[in-house]
């Protein structure tokens, strides 16, 4: 048994389902799909030796893990990998995170973020059926819920990281808070407002290398 058996079952069956509702891009263990300004992006994550022993399952079992991509909002840091002039953001350089739970009982583990494949991989269609129909309900849902630059406001605004849910964006208040909402509150017509997150920002020291007055940061975004 090994990892390659599990991206077969992923290909397999999950691949089909994501073509059908608009994810277009794929390697054996991530998947994006590309709406306008949003990509989304879709991870199974793998672990390796020292991480699976401590968490005690199998190397080859996973989480799945989600991203939200905003193309018009800059990114800080690492630059974006391109490929015929498509974005591929992996799910870590996504400004909102989030992660699925498994329903099915594994009573291997307690963490209902990890689906445990059994070393002799008997479990593996279970796991990635289960991990299909989580994607398919509530992953897509979770997409939606990011479309709007309403609702990207409000969370930065009022709603504290949830591992559980939805991460990424850091405390709350965080200069990563200010730089995102700088940014969302410019994407909606808040100049005013946008130029107040942006000020926090240069107060904070943080992002000095991209901007250093708010007008600077607005250019960015032009």
């Amino acid at each position: 048994m090994d990892s390659k058996v599990v991206n077969k079952y992923i290909r397999e069956i999950i691949r089909p389902e994501l073509k059908a509702i608009g994810f277009s891009e794929f390697t054996s263990r991530n998947s994006w799909r590309y709406r306008g300004n949003i990509i989304d992006v879709i991870n199974f994550q793998s672990f390796n030796s020292y991480n699976a022993d401590v968490m005690g399952v199998t190397t080859y079992s996973f989480c799945v893990n989600l991203g939200s991509f905003h193309k018009d909002i800059p990114i800080q840091h690492q630059p974006i990998k391109i490929k015929a002039d498509l974005l591929y953001p992996e799910e870590y350089q996504c400004q909102f995170r989030g992660g699925l739970n498994r329903t099915i009982s594994q009573r291997e583990i307690d963490r209902t973020d990890i689906w445990h494949i059994n070393s002799n991989g008997k479990n593996v269609e279970r796991c990635v059926l289960d991990a299909k129909q989580q994607i398919l309900t509530k992953g897509i849902s979770w997409f939606s819920y990011l479309e709007k630059k309403e609702t990207l406001r409000e969370i930065l605004l009022n709603q504290p990281e949830s591992m559980d849910e939805l991460w990424g964006f850091g405390n709350n208040p965080s200069p990563n808070r200010s730089y995102l909402l700088g940014y969302v509150e410019l994407l909606l017509g808040n100049e005013n407002e946008a130029k107040k997150h942006f000020e926090k920002v240069i107060e904070s020291g943080c992002y000095k290398t991209l901007f250093q007055t708010a007008n600077e940061a607005i250019a960015r975004a032009l």
